[in-house]
């Protein structure tokens, strides 16, 4: 079955299309993007990283090696 991501790109959506997405165009569509969204001095500290770049690779969206939520880890490095 095909879930999360792999809709998105068996869609044929490019990368740089499903990350802006599942950030700063959903942020916008929520309202937040004044909250949230980008990185910017004053809005939450929402971010994750992963090993590899997901603009050629957005399959690593998969497997996320941290995250952080409104500027506290809530996921570290194991």
């Amino acid at each position: 079955a095909i879930t999360g991501i792999d809709a998105w790109v068996e869609a044929g959506i490019p990368a740089p299309a499903i990350l802006r997405a599942m950030t700063t165009q959903a942020h916008k569509l929520l309202g937040l993007e004044t909250q949230r969204g980008s990185i910017t001095v004053g809005l939450a500290a929402d971010l994750i990283a992963t090993a590899d770049d997901p603009l050629t690779s957005i399959s690593t969206l998969k497997h996320v090696l941290f995250v952080m939520k409104d500027g506290r880890v809530v996921r570290g490095p194991e």
